[in-house]
């Protein structure tokens, strides 16, 4: 069965169809709000959120949007709520994207460490960005989405997703140039 039979049982009520649609999905967003709030166990309440939200409004769904835009836009709407009702001024960062370093064999045990220390220091900056910038961020270089997705997920035009996007690069990479990690690292590798 495919996702539009899949969208249109869903839509008529179809508790297993919607279910199934989910599981497609249930990684992608879970992924996409960690990365945006940072903390694990508040990533499964808001994804769960989401889901809730996007059961209770299937029927609703109109087709202007691909399924995935759709939920994409719940998912970072309710991550955003989260953000905003949040009061702690000081976000953890999460080591979710693990997975996104890899350790090479021929690497040294001193490279490893400053590879380790270098993603820190990017996810450290990049959770200090303003949040506009910060879930455009997230969506074009982590999830890998095109501008148009992005501009549906945000309901901002084009333009403005790529200013976010090139502004949020700019301040990160003058973030990291201005920490005293960054001229270490430098100096070492002039070495």
């Amino acid at each position: 069965m495919g996702q539009e039979e899949l969208l249109e049982r869903a839509r008529n009520g179809d508790d297993e169809a919607f279910s199934l649609l989910i599981e497609n999905y249930e990684k992608y967003v879970y992924n996409v709000i960690l990365r945006i709030v940072e903390e694990k166990e508040e990533a499964k309440d808001i994804a769960q959120e989401t889901f809730i939200k996007a059961y209770m409004s299937i029927k609703t769904f109109r087709k202007d949007s691909s399924f995935r835009t759709w939920i994409y836009r719940i998912a970072v709407n309710t991550a955003m709520d989260y953000l905003r009702k949040k009061v702690r001024s000081e976000v953890n960062l999460v080591t979710a994207a693990e997975d996104e370093l890899e350790i090479k064999s021929f690497q040294t045990p001193e490279e490893v460490i400053e590879q380790k220390l270098t993603v820190e220091m990017v996810r450290r900056e990049i959770s200090k960005l303003p949040v506009d910038y910060k879930i455009a961020l997230i969506l074009r270089d982590i999830e890998g989405m095109n501008y148009e997705e992005i501009a549906s997920i945000l309901k901002v035009n084009l333009g403005t997703v790529k200013s976010r996007i090139w502004r949020a690069r700019n301040l990160l990479r003058e973030r990291i140039k201005s920490l005293p990690e960054f001229s270490g690292f430098q100096e070492r590798r002039r070495e």
